[in-house]
């Protein structure tokens, strides 16, 4: 396999997406012939494992399943979790000279250091970390810009001056639940079952039902046996949204008092949700970008970062 001078990877909630740089091109990292696998990882005698085939280990045995293991990370958890993620990865790129991670979040001093933790034990070099909010602003060059995340559980904004980070805000209504736990509590009304939001496999079917009301009006959602799959609609979802985005303009008002700015050049929207845009819209920031594509997302960076030095033996 040629050398790879960098790889970027973005170890979501439910979905590990990445690019990998060689020779002058980028290219997703495809993992069985698909652009992302799933994100969780399987432990088994000690031992972690990553994609689909954890996946499946993990749907015969749910306890030891992890499906966010960036997140558990981030509060502490163990960094063999994610170095299983991170091989993963780079088995299909070669050993990088330069590693990338974009993360949901700003991680502080500590949480920084398990992910180096992590990547030196793929043996991997220390990895360049890039909230998901500085990677969508990098190709708007310097100058304040607005991007918000959609999110599954709430939309969140940033203001950023190139890849600084002025100020950040979740968009979120005081006491509400979450957008999934929400659509999940109709779903668990609906089926007559127990809401259980810490269990992985039904905030999965939340995240595929979600995914499937990107495209069709309608979306049907599995409950635990005995009871039957249940529909959630875009209306439902849109309700639940609702409830955060009426905080919207609150939000932007005091996140840019916060960053010490009177107006952004530029906002970018990470996620494609009709009923985000429209809110942000009717606030006059439209989004003059909306990044659609993870992959989109990880190739902007790469291509606005500075090249990685390639080490003597790769000349």
């Amino acid at each position: 396999m040629p050398a790879t001078d960098l790889v970027v990877v973005d170890i979501a909630a439910w979905w590990v997406t990445a690019v990998f740089e060689s020779e002058g091109f980028d290219r997703p990292v495809l993992f069985d012939g698909r652009a992302r696998a799933p994100s969780g990882v399987f432990q088994g005698s000690g031992v972690y494992t990553a994609g689909a085939t954890a996946l499946r280990a993990g749907l015969a045995n749910p306890e030891a399943y992890r499906p966010d293991p960036m997140t558990l990370l981030r509060h502490g958890g163990p960094p063999a979790a994610v170095a299983a993620v991170l091989s993963h990865v780079t088995e299909r790129t070669g050993r990088p000279a330069a590693l990338t991670v974009v993360t949901a979040q700003e991680w502080d001093r500590p949480a920084r250091a398990r992910l180096e933790q992590a990547a030196g034990t793929a043996g991997l070099p220390r990895p360049r970390i890039v909230s998901t909010a500085a990677a969508a602003a990098a190709p708007a060059g310097s100058g304040p810009v607005l991007v918000c995340v959609a999110g599954s559980a709430w939309p969140e904004i940033t203001v950023l001056d190139g890849q600084r980070q002025l100020a950040t805000s979740a968009v979120r209504a005081p006491g509400a639940p979450a957008i999934d736990e929400a659509l999940l509590r109709v779903a668990a009304t609906r089926g007559g079952a127990e809401a259980d939001p810490d269990d992985w496999r039904l905030t999965r079917e939340i995240e595929r039902a979600r995914a499937t009301l990107g495209l069709q009006r309608r979306a049907a959602m599995l409950l635990p046996e005995p009871h039957q799959a249940v529909v959630l609609t875009r209306d439902d979802l849109a309700a639940t949204k609702a409830v955060h985005l009426d905080r919207l303009p609150d939000a932007v008002k005091l996140l840019l008092a916060d960053a010490g700015v009177d107006r952004v050049g530029a906002v970018v929207q990470v996620g494609e949700d009709a009923q985000v845009s429209t809110a942000l819209s009717d606030l006059g920031l439209a989004p003059e970008r909306t990044v659609r594509d993870p992959h989109a997302l990880l190739r902007g960076l790469a291509r606005t970062q500075p090249p990685a030095r390639r080490l003597w033996w790769r000349r």
